[in-house]
């Protein structure tokens, strides 16, 4: 349950500013094995478009439900909505390493660690949002009424 209701209509806070570089990285992560390497067919989609698409349909419908809810302080939806993106982002991260790909370490900085790493950064940014409380829960009735 939302803690104190919606944020000020139409001010943009840092969800609305961290959608854009989730989804490039996620775009990113989904076509980078098909650009860089050599990787096998198998190989480039599972640390490719199968967690970049993860990542990027999980993040895009988590911030259109946070839109599309009033964009709610403190709400555990929008948390748990994330965390396959995030679990996405760890494996794009360390899923070639794990495959053994047989990538350079060119290829797997470019197309994997860097991306994946990003990602989980951007991703764990926006869960510690999605989980402030309103600033206001913590003030006491006295206050408040105080200020009225």
């Amino acid at each position: 349950m939302p803690s104190t209701g919606s944020r000020e209509p139409g001010r943009s806070v840092l969800p609305s500013f961290l959608a854009p570089p989730v989804a490039v990285a996620a775009a990113w992560v989904a076509i980078a094995p098909y650009v860089l390497t050599e990787a096998t067919t198998l190989e480039r989609a599972l640390i490719g478009p199968v967690p970049g698409g993860v990542a990027l349909v999980f993040a895009l419908a988590d911030y259109a439900l946070w839109r599309r809810r009033g964009r709610p302080w403190h709400d555990w939806h929008m948390i748990l909505l994330l965390l396959p993106a995030i679990a996405a982002g760890v494996w794009i991260a360390v899923g070639a390493l794990a495959l053994d790909a047989g990538l350079t370490r060119e290829e797997l900085l470019a197309a994997g660690v860097g991306p994946g790493v990003a990602l989980v950064g951007l991703l764990t940014t926006t869960v510690s949002y999605h989980g402030r409380h309103h600033p206001d829960e913590y003030r006491t009735s006295r206050e408040r009424d105080r200020e009225s």
